[in-house]
């Protein structure tokens, strides 16, 4: 039985409600993987969309540093729909000077595909410092946009880190399960007026070994602080997506989680990608 160590980088795809200024929005934003540093400190992904009912726009990339499980100097760059600025406007990030008012449509909404190719144009750069764009590898996960009944959203994956054959004969392999769920809400928290905080997210990993019999062998526990503006309320987190990052001489192979997460305020929702990184647990 193969050993290891291993990390998982987890994306939020969270649903964090505006303020009081947020309008109701149908759809969360897509999602595009843009790749890992071939060390695999560094993980980036881009979160788009507009949503026309809402009128909010995201355009924007993520860096996520696996050394402080904080976003990269220079990061997020581009437009956050979850976050307004003084003007109404989405939330202009890493010091760019795009200008949305030469990027619409004849019918004077956002350019979603011009806009997202200007923010990429001016965060290639900065990508480059880092030598973002080696692809990871696909384990398991269900698409936020799955609606057929291979289980749902809120099922704990289940999974073995390397490839296996499917059959009656019991894999020896570790398999394992990654559960999330938010914990210390405020009871009655819409009603309740909370305060910009930040609400811990604690994802519980366990590890079993299936032959000769099913055996738990080891559990880990990791708390992820996702920020909520004032007066939002966590709903609840759906892990889609767990990738293996490019192989890395002289460490344990390292694992990346996608998940979605929902929050509501006053009947206003809307949606933004997170990420952490995550050690599981050795097991037996």
């Amino acid at each position: 039985m193969r050993r290891f160590l291993a990390v998982l980088l987890c994306i939020l795809l969270a649903g964090i409600a505006q303020t009081a200024s947020a309008r109701e929005q149908s759809d969360a934003p897509d999602i595009e993987i843009i790749g890992f540093s071939p060390d695999g400190r560094y993980f980036a992904y881009e979160q788009y969309g507009f949503d026309l009912a809402a009128g909010a726009l995201d355009a924007a990339v993520f860096v996520v540093d696996r050394r402080t499980n904080k976003q990269a100097k220079g990061f997020p760059f581009g437009f956050i729909a979850s976050e307004l600025d003084d003007d109404g406007e989405p939330l202009r990030v890493g010091g760019h000077d795009i200008d949305l008012k030469k990027l619409q449509t004849e019918d004077g909404d956002p350019d979603l595909a011009k806009i997202r190719k200007r923010v990429r144009e001016k965060a290639a750069k900065k990508l480059a410092v880092l030598h973002i764009g080696a692809q990871g590898r696909r384990i398991a996960g269900l698409p936020m946009t799955q609606r057929s009944t291979l289980g749902d959203k809120a099922t704990p994956l289940k999974f073995v880190v390397w490839p296996t054959i499917p059959s009656a004969i019991p894999d020896q392999q570790l398999v394992y399960s990654i559960d999330a769920t938010v914990k210390d809400t405020i009871e009655d928290c819409v009603n309740a007026a909370p305060p910009k905080r930040d609400v811990p997210v604690t994802f519980e990993i366990i590890a079993e070994r299936t032959y000769p019999e099913t055996k738990t062998v080891a559990k880990k526990e990791h708390a992820f602080p996702m920020p909520l503006a004032k007066d939002d309320c966590p709903a609840g987190i759906w892990i889609s997506d767990i990738i293996a990052p490019p192989d890395v001489a002289g460490e344990k192979p390292v694992l990346m989680i996608v998940f979605l997460g929902t929050a509501w305020s006053s009947a206003a929702d809307s949606a933004r990608y997170h990420a952490t990184f995550i050690e599981m647990p050795e097991g037996e």
